[in-house]
């Protein structure tokens, strides 16, 4: 289970897309630090290139997201899915939560057994 204080830190993500996405629905999704466990850049870099492989027969591009000024910051994936379909992926991959969007909505979504959710607003505004 994720307590609050992690749970807040899922709550401001800024996001850096490699390339535009052309999919109305899409998840936000990464493979670095399962269950919150810190790992080696080789360790999420290997996770990532696994998670890439998940979704090669999807629509996706690289995305950064991190905090507001980038200081924290994890390489993940933007693919049009469904929203089942990433929460299996997230939990696959041992992740707390993972981003979905929906139309222009954001949504950060829990993974673990307790799902919780909230809605962030528009995606594009937290893009940099």
């Amino acid at each position: 289970m994720m307590d609050d204080a992690l749970w807040q830190t899922y709550c401001d993500p800024y996001f850096r897309f490699e390339s535009q996405l052309h999919s109305e629905n899409f998840a936000i999704i990464t493979a670095w630090n399962p269950a919150s466990v810190w790992l080696s850049n080789i360790d999420n870099t290997r996770n990532n290139q696994h998670l890439e492989k998940d979704i090669s027969h999807t629509c996706y591009s690289h995305v950064l997201v991190g905090d507001k000024t980038f200081t924290w910051a994890e390489a993940s994936f933007a693919t049009a899915m469904s929203l089942e379909e990433a929460l299996e992926l997230g939990k696959k991959y041992q992740q707390n939560a993972i981003y979905y969007v929906q139309g222009e909505a954001l949504f950060l979504i829990s993974c673990l057994r307790h799902q919780r959710s909230i809605l962030h607003g528009k995606w594009q505004e937290r893009c940099r």
